[in-house]
Formats: C-alpha cells, structure tokens, sequence
C-alpha cells in the first residue's frame, strides 16, 4: 500500500517533496514504536511501515532519472545499497538489545529516516522521461498515427 500510494502522491506532488514529507512523518511514527506502549503501538507500526515503503520506489525512479544511460546501475545501487545496509545492521541492533534492552537497540533508528528527510534537500526534481513527455524511438515518433 505504501508503495501505491507513493506513486499516486508523487504524480500529484511531486517525487522529492513526497520522499522528504515521508520520511519527517516517519520519524514521529518510529519514535511511536519505541516509545509508546500498549495497543497505540500497533498504529504506530502501521505508520511507520507506510512511511518507510511509500518513498521505497520513489528512490529507484529518482535514481534511474538521475542516471538515465545507467538505469540498472541506479536501480542496482538504490535496492542494493539499501538491502546491505539492512542486513549489516540487522545483526548490530540485535546484539545491542541483547546486551540492553530492545527500546535501548531502536531508539537510534528514530534518526534514521530525518537523515534521510534531509539528504534530499538539494536534489532537484529531475524532469520527467521522454517516454512520459513524447517519444523517443525513431520509428515511434514517425509513425503514422492509427484511427
């Protein structure tokens, strides 16, 4: 659902505002995980988990717009990056709330998604694909139309 809406919210608003507006909702969802207790929690979950997923393609596509001859290279890095870093820190968060507690092991992860709320501030919007503004094919753009 989170990436759906990304899409649909992204058409109207735009892809970097989206991310950006994403992720600063995702913070106070992500601090309502750690810190508050009882059924409130399930919201919170729930809301941290739209947050988290509906910037998720959005990345891909800024990255491939970005890198237009390199779409699978941004594609690659973008869910790449994205999986390693998960899976390195996975194994870190889950020592330290062993070695603490598990409210002690999230609480740093609250910072996480400002980060990325402000990392694309100076990105522009980039413009959109030719394939969306007109064609781009040869034999697409002279071909006769059909009734």
């Amino acid at each position: 659902m989170g990436t759906v809406a990304g899409g649909a919210l992204a058409a109207r608003y735009g892809r970097i505002p989206v991310v950006r507006w994403s992720y600063a909702l995702t913070v106070l969802a992500v601090a309502g995980v750690v810190l508050v207790p009882g059924p409130a929690l399930y919201l919170c979950l729930v809301l941290a988990s739209a947050g988290l997923y509906v910037p998720f393609s959005l990345h891909v596509t800024l990255g491939q717009d970005y890198l237009p001859r390199r779409v699978g290279t941004a594609s690659g890095v973008t869910l790449g990056l994205t999986v390693s870093v998960g899976g390195l820190a996975s194994p870190l968060i889950g020592a330290l709330a062993d070695a603490t507690t598990l409210r002690t092991a999230l609480a740093p992860l609250i910072v996480l998604p400002a980060v990325g709320r402000l990392l694309p501030r100076p990105l522009p919007e980039p413009a959109l694909p030719e394939a969306i503004t007109g064609p781009r094919h040869p034999r697409t753009a002279d071909a006769p139309e059909r009734a």
